[in-house]
Order: C-alpha cells, then sequence, then structure tokens
C-alpha cells in the first residue's frame, strides 16, 4: 500500500508569537471533533447511526496464515472460513460463529454474549460451556474493528478521547488521521478520505505480531448507512485476511440467535484461565494462563524451559517460586510460529541457549530482539541429561501444521509436551481429532514412546492416552457420517 506521511500537528500561534492560541492538545481533540463529525455524516448522518440497533453479517474469508504458515515465510498457506456476527449494541449482546479449516485444523465454533445466559459453543464436540464471566467488549471487538459502521459508533461515544495526528497520502488520496481507543486493545489510527470522509484504513500495533493494517472497500448504503461489503488485513505489509460478506441485516430481531441448539450437550462452565502453576511429576511445572503455557524441568543445576509464548516472562516469575536458584540453561521453542517465539526474548535475557531449527534461525533472532541470542539448532532428535533426568526431544515434522515441529518427552516420568497438535478445550468433552491431531499421533505411534500424560501450550488440561484415542475414535466416527 503506498502511503506517505506530509504534515504533522501545527502550531497555531497569537499575534504576540510568545503565547499558544491553543494548546496542541487542545488543537488535537479540535480537529479531530471536525473530522468525526464529517465522517458520520458521510457513513449515514448521525441519526441514522444511533438508530442502529442490531446488526447482523454473514462473510466468507480467505486466511492467509502469515507467521503461521507450515514453513516461517512467504508463499503462506491459506484457508478458507465461514463467519456469522449478530450485535445488539443497546443490550450489550453478540452472536458469533466460525467455520473453517486451515493449518492442520477444522473447526466450528461459536459464542452467544447475553449477561448471564452467555455460552461457549463447540459444534465439532457437540458442546455448550457456560461463559462464569462473559466480555461483551472483548468477543465483539474483531467484529467492531471490521465494520465501519460501529466504529463510527465508538466515535461518537468516545470523540473526546480522540486527536489528530495529522495528514497522509495513501494510494495518491489525502487522508485525515485519527486516534480511537476503545474499551479493550491497543489504540487505532483512522484514516479518514479528505473528499469522501469515508473510512478506508485502519492501523494498530498488536505485539507480538507487529503493525496490522486494515482496508475497507466497496461502500453500499443499506438501510440509509454506509456498510463495506469487502475488507482487507495486513500483518507487517503482507497479505493477512480478506473478507467478503454476503449478507447485511439491520434492526431485525435477534432472538432465535440466542438459543443454545438442543444437539450440544451442557458441560462445565467456563472460568478465567488466570495464571496458575501446576506440578505435574516432581520437579516438572506446567506454567501459564490465558491460553498459553511452558513446562519447566529442573534438573540438577540448571532449568529446562520448553515453549515460547508470549507468557514466557511471566512464568519465568512464577517458576521462581518453586525454584529460585538455578539457572535456565535451554529454551527450547517447538516451532517459528508467531505466538510461539515471543518467549526467545526472555530466554535471551536469561543467558539460555535457544533450541530451535536451523531453518528458523531470522524468525528467533527477530523475536529475540538479540542479533548475539545463542542458538543450538536441531534436525530430528536431542537429549538433554543431567546424568540423572533425561529429556528427549523429537521432530514429529512434517505434519499439516508445521514443516518442523518439536514435542518434548520425559521417559522416567512418561510426560510429552506439545504444541498445537491436541487442542484439549478447557473443559468438557474432547473433540474429534483434526489432521494436526492425526499426524501427532501417527508420529507417537511410530517412536514407540511409552507414556502416561500429554501436556501442551495451550491448556492446562492434562490428558492421557485414552483421551488422545477418544479424539481419533471421535473422529473416524465423524467421517462415517455419526457423531
Amino acid at each position: 500500500m503506498n502511503q506517505k506521511i506530509l504534515v504533522t500537528v501545527s502550531v497555531l500561534l497569537l499575534a504576540s508569537g510568545s503565547v499558544l492560541a491553543e494548546s496542541l492538545p487542545l488543537q488535537s481533540v479540535n480537529k479531530a471533533g471536525e473530522v468525526i463529525d464529517a465522517a458520520i455524516e458521510a457513513h449515514g448522518g448521525a441519526e441514522n447511526i444511533s438508530n442502529l440497533k442490531t446488526l447482523v453479517r454473514k462473510s466468507e474469508f480467505i486466511n492467509f496464515a502469515t507467521g503461521q504458515s507450515r514453513k516461517p515465510g512467504p508463499p503462506f498457506d491459506q484457508g478458507q472460513q465461514m463467519n456469522f456476527n449478530a450485535m445488539d449494541l443497546e443490550n450489550d449482546i453478540f452472536v458469533a460463529r466460525n467455520k473453517g479449516e486451515g493449518g492442520g485444523y477444522v473447526f466450528d465454533q461459536g459464542v452467544i454474549i447475553n449477561g448471564d445466559d452467555s455460552w461457549q459453543l463447540n459444534y465439532r464436540s457437540g458442546t455448550a460451556a457456560p461463559l462464569a464471566e462473559p466480555d461483551f467488549n472483548t468477543q465483539s471487538g474483531p467484529f467492531v474493528r471490521v465494520t465501519p459502521v460501529l466504529l463510527m459508533r465508538q466515535l461518537q461515544a468516545r470523540r473526546n478521547t480522540s486527536n489528530w495526528l495529522g495528514e497522509s497520502e495513501v494510494d495518491g488520496r489525502m487522508q485525515d488521521v485519527i486516534t480511537l481507543v476503545m474499551e479493550v486493545g491497543p489504540a487505532l489510527a483512522l484514516y479518514i478520505d479528505q473528499e469522501t470522509h469515508m473510512l478506508t484504513r485502519m492501523e494498530r500495533v498488536l505485539p507480538p505480531f507487529g503493525q496490522i493494517e486494515y482496508s475497507f472497500l466497496d461502500y453500499t448504503m443499506i438501510d440509509g448507512i454506509a456498510f463495506n461489503q469487502k475488507f482487507r488485513l495486513y500483518a507487517n505489509g503482507d497479505d493477512n485476511l480478506v473478507i467478503d460478506v454476503k449478507e447485511t441485516r439491520v434492526n431485525v430481531a435477534l432472538e432465535d440467535y440466542l438459543k443454545v441448539p438442543g444437539n450440544l450437550g451442557q458441560v462445565a462452565a467456563i472460568t478465567p484461565d488466570e495464571l496458575s502453576t501446576q506440578e505435574i511429576d516432581e520437579g516438572v511445572f506446567l506454567i501459564g494462563g490465558n491460553g498459553t503455557y511452558a513446562l519447566f524441568v529442573e534438573m540438577e543445576d540448571h532449568v529446562v524451559a520448553i515453549g515460547g509464548t508470549q507468557t514466557v516472562p511471566a512464568s519465568i516469575a512464577e517458576m521462581r517460586k518453586e525454584i529460585a536458584d538455578k539457572p535456565i540453561k535451554y529454551g527450547v521453542l517447538t516451532h517459528h510460529h508467531s505466538d510461539h517465539v515471543p518467549g526467545a526474548a526472555a530466554y535471551a535475557g536469561q543467558g539460555a541457549t535457544i533450541i530451535t531449527f536451523e531453518e528458523n534461525k531470522e524468525v528467533v533472532v527477530n523475536a529475540s530482539g538479540d542479533e548475539d541470542a545463542k542458538l543450538e539448532y536441531i534436525e530430528d532428535r536431542m537429549t538433554l541429561t543431567d546424568g540423572d533426568r533425561t529429556i528427549e526431544l523429537y521432530n514429529i515434522g512434517p505434519t499439516p501444521h508445521a514443516e518442523n515441529i518439536l514435542i518434548a518427552y520425559l521417559p522416567d516420568q512418561g510426560i510429552i509436551f506439545e504444541a498445537d497438535h491436541f487442542p484439549q478445550p478447557q473443559t468438557g468433552v474432547i473433540p474429534p481429532a483434526v489432521p494436526a491431531t492425526v499426524a501427532f499421533a501417527k508420529a507417537l505411534e511410530k517412536l514407540n514412546l511409552d507414556y502416561t500424560k500429554i501436556v501442551g501450550a495451550h491448556s492446562a488440561r492434562v490428558a492421557s492416552p485414552a483421551d488422545l484415542e477418544t479424539a481419533l475414535n471421535r473422529q473416524a466416527m465423524m467421517a462415517a457420517g455419526g457423531k
């Protein structure tokens, strides 16, 4: 995308030249207010936008797996998705369903946010789990960010916190750039076309992924409100998501979407996944929260850390409550995906040697932020031992998820640590195996490992060989037309 920043906020002086007519912050807020007023009018007007009570949209996605493909660099893998969103803006109600496949996964899941009657739905598993602490803003945020009229409503409500950043040229057209700070998430920079006053582009910085850019395309008027029919998202300049909107309905009843389908069985409620420590075996700790975990193994005079998600710094701090006086000697990264390498910075900061694949060197060095980070490369397998305790690392790739990917095996404890190949929900039944799970099971069978526990990078749940067998059997039943 062709973008060039041309002008920053100017300073207006009184005739004497010695006193500011308005402070810079006040100028910025006032200018932003002018841009917001024009944009709201262009998108349908304040009255029409305020009268938008409910919104239903159905879309089809092409997902470019930027930083999440089987290999580290482009061309990136692609996946297909179907998306449904329904929102009641007056009553903080939000319904979503996402269905698709990619990266060795097949998914069909949804959420109902409706106060005390909120649910997480998994159509492949056939389960409905109550949400103990539903979060309307977090769940609806992704939908708001790809829907201009919803961003206009946010601007209506938050105009006094918006600032004008300056002017910018995008694809040959001048834009005013203003900020928007929503209830959750990083601040947004909105680009408003100076001639049409339409929202054309948005940016935000989203660690650890970098700069995320949004393009809003192909507007049409529906009930007096401008809706984009196409949308593109870029991650650090690369294609990441293309949305083609298939249906838009406004101010329709949502009651039918708030019902849990009768063919889904209720399971235990989902509670917030807070930072926690589990001692899986003596001196073996699974530590993490919010769906990201690492395994810390105490050796005689050091610690081996396995997993590289962004909770690693907090997990290290928790680990120190259990193992205070031994350095982290090795930090093992399972694979190159962007959510599995941020821990490299923490490991480098600890002076640890980072174990990875040579093909992932550039990704890992960038994630570590240290050109001199200590790296050790693995090909097929590696053994770490202190003479008493042993950790075996195996490359089980290629799989549908990654060309090269490590599992860790503690033979004396019968523990396997894996990432992204055996999805386990926080609560409820073990879901049918996805293609990545099938590849994982075949690798374990080939390696002939004797294990009793499986722990993963995305769940605090400790699984058994029987759980893996359940997933495989359920997948086979679905393939045969059963449930």
